[in-house]
């Protein structure tokens, strides 16, 4: 009896376990990717003002106004289509499918692929506008 009882324990033990493993080793969805990448580019946009309040400091101060103010428009360019970006992929889906999941039906499920590129780009212009703002602040 003891034995029986150890061994449907065991059982028991290594089947949560496995489950667990299984759930754990679930790849994200598109939606979850593109929700992710999302919050990477977000966390920059704080950067963003940063670097505008630093250059517009440095063209008040400057003859050579031109570079500050062509740099500040790269950021202030870039975060609009940050804003322009977020309010087109909240019209395409709602919060039930950007947040917990909800099946994308036929449609959406190509949206989301398209998305994923748009948010890439994003990314990348984003990427671009803050390297180059910071190159003209270090000359």
């Amino acid at each position: 009896m003891k034995n029986l009882f150890l061994t449907l324990a065991t059982v028991l033990v290594l089947g949560i376990a496995t489950i667990s493993a299984q759930d754990a080793a679930v790849e994200p969805t598109k939606m979850e990717q593109v929700m992710a990448s999302h919050d990477v580019v977000m966390d920059k946009m704080p950067l963003i003002s940063k670097l505008i309040n630093q250059l517009q400091t440095k063209a008040n101060a400057s003859y050579e106004k031109k570079k500050y103010e062509d740099a500040i428009a790269d950021l202030k360019n870039a975060n609009k289509s940050m804003m322009t970006w977020m309010e087109s992929f909240g019209k395409r889906f709602d919060a039930d499918e950007m947040l917990k999941g909800k099946q994308l039906n036929p449609q959406k499920q190509d949206w989301i692929l398209e998305e994923e590129i748009n948010v890439e780009e994003l990314d990348e212009e984003i990427n671009l506008s803050i390297e180059q703002a910071e190159a003209v602040l270090n000359n």
